[in-house]
């Protein structure tokens, strides 16, 4: 009788604890399947948009630290890894991003990935203004000068987004009804920015958008402004006197009254051109990275294109009275 009582309780031991192996096993393949998404980015802007239309389902990683250039960026071997081991990859190609590149192509043929300049019609260089010495400012990609700059037009960028919606249905269908719906809210504020943009340069007195380096000209390009960088001189280098001057000569015969720099690059030589023709100077980001700093205290995409909107319409004239 005891050996039979000892033999019932042992076997309702047994069921229990094969019981809790399964709800333990259960709850394992449950977390399993609720892992996110591992997406790793080039730069700063596609992290936004990767992280506003992923939502929860999925898990950036930013390839450039924050802060830092995306141009000819080499990966930390963390970061190295990140490309390799991620669910998807988006980034830039065309030789923007050459070590990018090539940690993309050891990810294998089957590897979801993404160069998000595929899908866009790339600029060349804005030509020298008159008089300047020298090449013209821009960055070597696609066998050519080019302009990458692109996620500066806020209508460009919405494409972006649409691109990067599109990756992440693909890469994970089950998250579709989330993506989509994530990436409608998220482009009805691309698209709220850039009516602001359209309606803010539209009456501006001064057409002709002087800056320090080559980085807005997509913006210029639909909105209908000239972008005319600094050109011929690199920023360490001591400014060409007769350069300076044709670009000096080019601002005064516009009616320029604000030389914008990029926040990336020294401001030495807008400020020389603004004293020349007695100007100020004034920042533009590019959008390109954004400290942690900055992070912290809640800034975007969306509020630095804001913060350029008024400091175009600040230094361009732009008014309606």
């Amino acid at each position: 009788m005891g050996r039979t009582i000892l033999a019932t309780v042992l076997a309702v031991c047994a069921l229990v604890a094969a019981a809790g192996c399964s709800d333990s096993d259960d709850a394992a393949d449950g977390d399993a399947a609720e892992q996110p998404l591992a997406v790793a980015v080039a730069f700063y802007p596609i992290e936004e948009a990767a992280r506003e239309v992923g939502g929860d389902r999925v898990a950036v990683s930013n390839i450039v630290p924050s802060g830092g250039a995306a141009h000819d960026i080499e990966p930390t071997p963390q970061a190295a890894a990140d490309i390799e081991s991620a669910d998807l990859v988006l980034y830039l190609g065309e030789g923007f991003q050459p070590a990018v590149e090539d940690a993309v192509a050891n990810r294998g043929d089957g590897a979801p990935s993404l160069d998000l300049l595929d899908t866009i019609e790339l600029r060349g260089a804005d030509p020298a203004v008159p008089g300047v010495v020298g090449e013209v400012d821009g960055t070597l990609i696609a066998g050519g000068v080019k302009d990458p700059h692109f996620w500066v037009d806020p209508a460009l960028y919405a494409e972006m987004v649409g691109e990067v919606r599109d990756a992440l249905i693909a890469a994970d269908p089950d998250g579709e009804q989330t993506y989509t719906a994530n990436a409608d809210a998220y482009l009805a504020e691309v698209d709220a920015l850039e009516s602001e943009f359209a309606t803010g340069l539209a009456p501006c007195r001064g057409r002709a958008l002087v800056t320090s380096h080559a980085a807005f000209g997509y913006l210029a390009d639909r909105y209908g402004l000239v972008q005319a960088p600094i050109a011929g001189i690199s920023p360490e280098d001591e400014p060409d006197p007769k350069s300076l001057a044709a670009t000096a000569a080019f601002a005064k015969d516009n009616g320029v009254t604000t030389v914008f720099f990029e926040t990336l690059v020294p401001k030495d030589l807008a400020q020389t051109v603004a004293d020349e023709i007695g100007a100020q100077t004034d920042a533009l980001d590019p959008v390109e990275g954004i400290a942690q700093d900055e992070l912290d205290a809640g800034v975007t995409y969306l509020s630095i294109q804001r913060d350029n909107l008024a400091r175009l319409t600040a230094g361009l004239g732009c008014t309606t009275e």
